[in-house]
This record gives C-alpha cells, sequence and structure tokens, in this order.
C-alpha cells in the first residue's frame, strides 16, 4: 500500500515535469570511477538481476537535476512514451525491449529505485523524482534495479557511497649525488724538461737542436751537454747532469781516448769563463803569422841596395 501511494505521487509529480525533458542539457562527458573531489556528483549504477555488475561514474562540475546527473555520468537513459525521461526505464539498454516496452510507467514489481546519499553517509530512498531533484556537489546518486520487490525493500546500490581519500604526497626523492665525469682515455702528453716539444730537449731560454758536426757547443748555454732528455712531469724542474753523461769526464780528469765529444764537453767546461781553447789557439796563430810577416818584412827591408 505504501508502495503503490509513492508511486502515485511520483506520477503525478513527474506529469508536470514531462514537457521539460526535452530541453535537459546533457552535460558533459563523465569519467569512470569515484569524483575525486566534490567538485562533481558521483552516480552508482547497480543492474542486480539484468546482469552487468554495479558501475560507478562521475558526473563532473555541477548538476541540476538527477537526470542530469546520471547523463552526464555517461550513462544512455529511455524514458516511457508517455513521460518521457521524466521516469526512468532503461539505463544503458536494460531492461530490454523485449523485456520491457517502456509505453507507461514500468510495474512495480520491476523498475529503476532512485536514491541518494551524502559522502560517507548512507544510501535513503529518493521521494522525489528525477527531474525534481538537484544532488549537492559532493553527493552520491544511486540507481537500483528492484525486481520482484516492493519500495519497501528495494535494494539498495551495491557500492557505498564514499568517496576514496585523495592519495597522501609522497616526498620528494633527494636528488642523486653529483658524479665526476668519466675520464677520458688521453692523458696529458709527457713534456720535456723545458715544458714542451718532442725529441732533443732545449736548453732554456731558447737554442735547440743538436750542434753541427765540427762545432763547439756554446759555452754560454747552462748545463753543457747535449742528448736526448727524458719525459718529466709537469712542474719538475730539469734534472742536472750526473758526471759522466754524454761521455764527459770529471773536471781535472782525463777524457776517453778517441772519443772527440770529450775534448769538446771538457774544453766547454774550463774553470774561468774564459774563450774556448779552439779560440785561443786561433788567436796565436793570427798573432804568430803577423809577427812572421813582420819579421820577413824587415829582413826583405834590410837586404835591399841602398838607392
Amino acid at each position: 500500500m505504501i508502495g503503490r501511494t509513492l508511486r502515485a505521487g511520483l506520477a503525478l509529480v513527474l506529469a508536470g515535469a514531462g514537457a521539460l525533458v526535452g530541453s535537459t542539457p546533457a552535460g558533459a562527458a563523465g569519467t569512470a570511477g569515484y569524483c575525486p573531489d566534490a567538485a562533481g556528483v558521483t552516480v552508482v549504477v547497480d543492474f542486480n538481476e539484468l546482469g552487468g555488475g554495479t558501475v560507478v561514474r562521475c558526473a563532473p562540475g555541477d548538476q541540476a537535476t538527477g537526470l542530469a546527473a546520471l547523463k552526464s555520468a555517461g550513462f544512455q537513459v529511455t524514458g516511457t512514451l508517455r513521460w518521457g525521461e521524466g521516469f526512468i526505464c532503461r539505463i544503458d539498454g536494460r531492461p530490454t525491449a523485449a523485456t520491457e516496452k517502456c509505453v507507461d510507467t514500468p510495474p512495480a514489481s520491476a523498475y529503476w529505485s532512485y536514491w541518494y546519499a551524502a559522502n560517507g553517509g548512507s544510501w535513503t530512498y529518493s521521494d522525489k523524482g528525477v527531474l525534481n531533484r538537484k544532488p549537492p556537489a559532493g553527493s552520491f546518486e544511486g540507481w537500483s534495479f528492484s525486481l520482484n520487490r516492493s519500495a519497501d525493500n528495494a535494494p539498495r546500490p551495491g557500492a557505498a557511497p564514499t568517496r576514496p581519500a585523495a592519495p597522501a604526497p609522497t616526498s620528494a626523492a633527494p636528488p642523486p649525488a653529483p658524479t665526476r665525469p668519466p675520464a677520458s682515455g688521453n692523458g696529458p702528453a709527457p713534456t720535456s724538461a723545458a715544458g714542451g716539444g718532442t725529441g732533443t730537449s732545449a736548453a732554456p731560454g731558447g737554442a735547440a737542436g743538436p750542434a753541427a758536426p765540427g762545432a763547439a757547443p756554446d759555452p754560454a748555454a747552462p748545463g753543457g751537454a747535449t742528448g736526448t732528455a727524458s719525459p718529466a712531469g709537469p712542474g719538475t724542474p730539469p734534472a742536472e747532469p750526473a758526471p759522466g753523461d754524454a761521455g764527459a769526464a770529471p773536471d781535472g780528469g782525463t777524457p776517453p781516448d778517441g772519443d772527440p765529444s770529450a775534448v769538446t764537453d771538457v774544453a766547454a767546461r774550463r774553470p774561468g769563463g774564459g774563450p774556448p781553447l779552439g779560440t785561443l789557439v786561433g788567436i796565436l796563430l793570427l798573432v804568430a803569422l803577423a809577427a812572421g810577416g813582420l819579421v820577413a818584412a824587415r829582413r826583405r827591408r834590410a837586404a835591399a841596395p841602398d838607392d
């Protein structure tokens, strides 16, 4: 008796709203699952004996009516020929046309029951029609197919009207420690004692390359000895030549026989800083020649007869 009275009251309300069915906006496209926040309305449809399980979708944004929320969530709705969409006959094609013609109000033994709930609350059977209820933002709308049951024991939607809690923000991972770039395969090139170049090392200050055959080394060049220097690391001072290097004998010693370089080296190491021996010999020869020429001239002059 209560169920019939309720259905009769709904029919009277829906009769006045039937003319508004065609102008109900479809709304924005819905998304699967619960609404993530209170900015939309979550719609739950439980197909029960019709098959299809329980479907939860979100109608984003503000919803003017229960019908708008159902459509905005993405469900296909079919009303009756008499009442239009003011009385829901099918949702997503269930029940089929073979079972329900949707000409007039469906029987109380097989119809879609309409429910609502606040977030975290419990389902409440709606005493208003789908066009006469405005769902609050963040609330739940429910539809559950009732088969062979009265309005007093119609099944509630199978999903709890509770929006899942938003996941807790995760702390940002610390930035990775800076890593050194991989070392390249080319190391620093070995340098000579003078700071660069390859082959024969140059004395600090300039002249490089071996002396010409027969020429005496420059006595002003530090080190005196010639030869190939070993590569030295950066910043390493040139090593002093050890006694006996390059065939030179220690000061005051006798050079090895047949080694002309030793004679040259000894000449270059004469104490006192004077000119080399070759230069002295040349000067002496020039003086001797000049003296000889002078003596010969005097003799010719003395031997000449007097005029």
